[in-house]
């Protein structure tokens, strides 16, 4: 990768977003959004994500139709740390009216980046850590209030399903040098859709022969404590079991993932530990697919809080 910037990159139309209705089946689907990122030439960019929309086809009123997925936050993404299979959610399973969408909106907030000789450059509201201080200003060419239009290549189509679509936020065409002006760097936000897949599953059983479950957090414990845990990347999903051990998982983005047991804390303090062996040890969920992996148990264990 080159260490320095090359000047501007292609800028974005700011057209109205087109959405029609045509689905055929239910009145909504379900649609999660991933924000990923290659790996860039700076040490950090981070970015606040204010909201994301689509939006009605009319030109006239551009909130015409308009369909809020994610108001804004103060939590900032890293989007160096938004590679090698790791994720940010930023929309989960917002329920969408069924109909074919071609665009969506970006409304970035605040932001800030630090190159690779530790130089720091921010917007003007940016709240930057303890300690940090800024070295020169980030400007934004615009879209603050309008967002940053993504075209959806063929078109995202809600029909009664659960949708995934992955948003490719790239550092090296977002945040370039100003020529002739070191003390200032300028963000104009490329995005890419890279993938749309349609939600799967993780289902299994859980099983514990021979197995005594000890008394946790004041009560009785079974199979209804026990939570199977799948991560890919920074995202963990989990279910709990039943009392005969059946869990389900819905809404599981296309991955592979590893599978886990996750420990149960309980108000007064106690902490149950389950020992578990899951076959398969990775489940690969294939867009529109349910993986099955099943449990058996080894051991419980409860942990309880010290008097006093």
């Amino acid at each position: 990768m080159q260490k320095k910037f090359r000047l501007l990159f292609p800028v974005l139309a700011a057209l109205a977003l087109g959405a029609c209705d045509g689905g055929t089946g239910s009145d909504t689907g379900r649609l999660t959004i991933r924000l990923v990122d290659a790996p860039g030439d700076l040490a950090e960019a981070w970015v606040q994500i204010d909201e994301i929309y689509l939006q009605g086809a009319s030109e006239a009123d551009s909130t015409n139709g308009r369909l809020t997925l994610a108001t804004s936050s103060d939590t900032y993404y890293n989007l160096l740390d938004l590679t090698n299979g790791n994720f940010a959610t930023l929309v989960n399973n917002a329920v969408v009216p069924s109909g074919t969408y071609s665009k969506l909106r970006i409304v970035i907030g605040e932001a800030y980046i630090v190159t690779e000789d530790g130089d720091v450059y921010a917007t003007s509201g940016a709240t930057l850590p303890a300690g940090m201080s800024k070295d020169g200003n980030l400007n934004r060419t615009r879209g603050k209030s309008s967002g940053y239009q993504v075209t959806i290549p063929g078109g995202l189509t809600v029909d009664g399903d659960s949708k995934i679509a992955v948003l490719d936020f790239d550092v090296n065409q977002s945040f370039g040098h100003v020529a002739g002006n070191s003390g200032q760097y300028v963000m104009h936000p490329a995005f890419t859709v890279t993938e749309i897949a349609l939600a799967g599953g993780i289902s299994g059983t859980v099983t514990a022969t021979g197995i005594t479950f000890p008394a946790c957090g004041g009560a009785a414990t079974d199979l209804s404590h026990f939570v199977a845990t799948a991560t890919s990347g920074t995202g963990t999903i989990s279910a709990k079991a039943n009392a005969s051990g059946a869990y389900a998982m819905a809404y599981v983005p296309p991955a592979t993932y590893t599978m886990g047991v996750a420990p149960v804390a309980y108000a007064n303090g106690d902490s149950l530990t389950f020992v578990a062996t899951p076959t398969p040890a990775s489940a690969v969920v294939a867009s529109g697919a349910t993986a099955t992996v099943n449990y058996a148990v080894t051991s419980a264990a409860c942990k309880v809080k010290p008097a006093g």
